[in-house]
Order: structure tokens, then C-alpha cells, then sequence
């Protein structure tokens, strides 16, 4: 992979804020295998186990090179 990115990669809920670290080589590989009819302005998410939310990634930089930052609006 592309091992611009530590080892977790640290993911927050955009509803609750609740905040977990997932291990990089699942995010690259669902990132790598999610390429085909995907908008790539839109980072790597996870169902909140907590709420309805959805989880993106506070700072990681994508398989294509993008890099993703959460900034709560």
C-alpha cells in the first residue's frame, strides 16, 4: 500500500463525535477496492456504532493520493 499514513488511522462521527482508530491496511484496502463508479472527493466512511452517523477519517491521505481532512462545518 502506500505507507504515507500511520498505522490507524483515526475516524470521527460526523453526528455524535465519537472518535475510533482502524487499523490502515482495512481503510487502504476497502479505499483500493472501492475505486469503480465512486466519488473520490468523498473519504472512506464507517456506520457509528453508537448512532446513526456515519464515520470519516479526521486525516488520512486515500490510495489515489487525495487527502482527506475532517473540519466540522
Amino acid at each position: 500500500m502506500n505507507n504515507k499514513n500511520p498505522k490507524e488511522i483515526e475516524f470521527i462521527c460526523t453526528l455524535c463525535k465519537t472518535k475510533e482508530k482502524i487499523p490502515t491496511y482495512i481503510v487502504e484496502m476497502l479505499d483500493n477496492s472501492d475505486q469503480f463508479n465512486v466519488d473520490l472527493n468523498t473519504p472512506p466512511r464507517f456506520n457509528c456504532e453508537k448512532c446513526p452517523g456515519k464515520m470519516v477519517p479526521v486525516f488520512y491521505i486515500g490510495v489515489n493520493g487525495i487527502v482527506y481532512k475532517y473540519n466540522e462545518k
